[in-house]
């Protein structure tokens, strides 16, 4: 077995500044740590998730937040998300996940709610309920516009398929996150897929090593099994 040379070796201090977490000035709100984890750069406010919290700097306000419909705040307080005021950061574990920071640059574009994770409070966002999903298995959804960041957490690859009026989808139910654009998806009664037409990018989860949302939804309803990579998405008649 080869032996590590001493100077290889680095000295404590040096390791440790050499590996700070701590944001640059600069960073954006949020971004990724060589491993994915999420950091949460809190520079006034922030909204984030604080489940699998795993650092937080202690200089931060965290208040909870109420529900916003029809872009007005309801009584009921929205228990995804937390505001974050101040100036420090936090970092929230990817567990056996993935995130994904992505920007808007004056998109409108709808989640799956359980899958947003952080949002930039210059955003506008509102809860809603995907069309068709309320009975059976509901499917709750964040409608974000504007300009700023926004970090989902998924089971594997997030991905894309285009939808336009000549070329319709249906997607699983267990691998849609959202889209963007003027698509209209909606839930079939006695079906597992949702059927997307319009015009725009429905974003998907293929399948991976870790939990689903399709997971958390069959813990209540023991309706879904995932699907393979192949049966996640057919075009449309």
């Amino acid at each position: 077995m080869a032996e590590v040379a001493a100077s290889d070796i680095p000295g404590v201090t040096s390791f440790a500044f050499g590996r700070l977490l701590t944001p640059e000035p600069g960073t954006d709100t949020l971004s990724l740590t060589r491993d994915g984890h999420l950091l949460v750069n809190v520079a006034g406010e922030t909204m984030t998730r604080t489940d699998s919290l795993l650092i937080c700097s202690e200089n931060l306000e965290i208040r909870p937040l109420n529900r916003r419909m029809q872009g007005r705040a309801v009584p009921d307080v929205f228990r995804r998300l937390a505001s974050l005021e101040g100036e420090g950061y936090l970092i929230i574990s990817r567990e056996d996940e993935r995130f994904y920071p992505l920007r808007l640059e004056r998109d409108l574009c709808f989640f799956v709610e359980p899958l947003v994770w952080a949002l930039d409070a210059t955003l506008m966002w509102d809860v809603g309920m995907l069309p068709g999903s309320r009975d059976a298995n509901p499917i709750g959804l964040v409608r974000v516009a504007g300009e700023g960041m926004v970090a989902l957490r998924v089971g594997g690859e997030l991905v894309a398929v285009k939808v336009s009026p000549e070329r319709p989808h249906r997607v699983h139910a267990s691998g849609f996150v959202g889209w963007v654009g003027n698509v209209v998806p909606a839930a079939e009664r006695g079906s597992p897929f949702l059927r997307c037409e319009g015009e725009g990018a429905v974003f998907i989860a293929l399948p991976g090593g870790g939990r689903s949302r399709a997971d958390s939804g069959a813990e209540r309803s023991g309706a879904y099994t995932v699907p393979r990579t192949a049966d996640l998405i057919e075009e449309a008649d």
